[in-house]
């Protein structure tokens, strides 16, 4: 019996597809909470080689600018208190980059990807920090629960995305999360998988129902997420508060320092 990754239920097959067009992949369904998970894929490393891959991905600028939005609210109107966040997963650094354009301290980290736009505000690896965020990252891990976990000691509020399995036609072929095309989907939530892994953490959860979901140490109400899911609301709670100062032009000030610091150190040697 294969059994669950997360909450250790027994697994039924579930369906296949084929995988970048010649891999053949197995789907496993977990009888106990839901969770449909790829059984052994061994083309991930292909997956992840091809840059064209990468390309289908066009929504990648609307969704990181819904996110910005989104989370910006919560910091504004339900996490006032946090100062330091870390964007785990934060391929080319975009998010990182417009969070602190709206004056936050968001670090960056991806161990997969080079960081393009927010250059000089990577995260110390051993830091602590008041909030996390995760967003597309979940449904492209083989064995979800050590990252939650990881970061869930690294901060108290965990703030993720991961587009929930529908309750119908949500067999692989019949929803398009599976995307066999790029091979890097291969974990599938529900609801009730990821109640388990917060019971598993230690940790309460909240989500909104499709999308925007939370592991935190203190109780947060789901209306939170369902609110801020919503653009035009998530906007509106924006032009209700004061918002931070941008840390667009003291960043630049401060790469500006260090390059300066670089240079001056580099025509020192003989």
């Amino acid at each position: 019996m294969t059994a669950c990754k997360l909450c250790r239920g027994a697994t039924e097959s579930f369906g296949e597809l084929t995988i970048l067009g010649r891999h053949r992949a197995h789907y496993r369904r977990c009888a106990t909470c839901g969770y449909v998970a790829v059984e052994s894929p061994l083309w991930l490393d292909e997956a992840y080689a091809d840059h064209a891959i990468a390309a289908l991905d066009t929504g990648i600028v609307m969704r990181n600018l819904w996110l910005a939005d989104a989370v910006d609210a919560l910091l504004h109107w339900r996490f006032r208190d946090v100062r330091t966040a870390l964007d785990h997963g934060g391929g080319t650094g975009l998010f990182v980059r417009l969070m602190r354009d709206r004056g936050h301290d968001f670090r960056w980290s991806d161990p997969h990807c080079e960081n393009l736009f927010a250059l000089g505000f990577e995260a110390d690896e051993a830091a602590s920090f008041d909030l996390a965020t995760c967003f597309e990252v979940a449904e492209h891990l083989t064995d979800p629960l050590p990252t939650f976990r990881q970061l869930t000691e690294r901060a108290p509020i965990l703030i993720f995305s991961t587009e929930l399995l529908p309750e119908r036609n949500n067999r692989p072929g019949e929803w398009h999360y599976y995307a066999p095309e790029t091979g890097q989907h291969v974990g599938f939530f529900t609801i009730a998988s990821l109640r388990a892994v917060a019971s598993k953490l230690g940790c309460h959860f909240a989500s909104d129902g499709r999308m925007l979901h939370a592991f935190t140490r203190e109780p947060l109400n789901p209306r939170w997420l369902r609110y801020v899911a919503k653009q035009r609301r998530a906007r509106r709670l924006l032009r209700l508060s004061g918002k931070r100062a941008p840390l667009t032009w003291q960043d630049a000030e401060a790469l500006t320092r260090e390059l300066r610091s670089r240079q001056s150190g580099a025509r020192g040697k003989p």
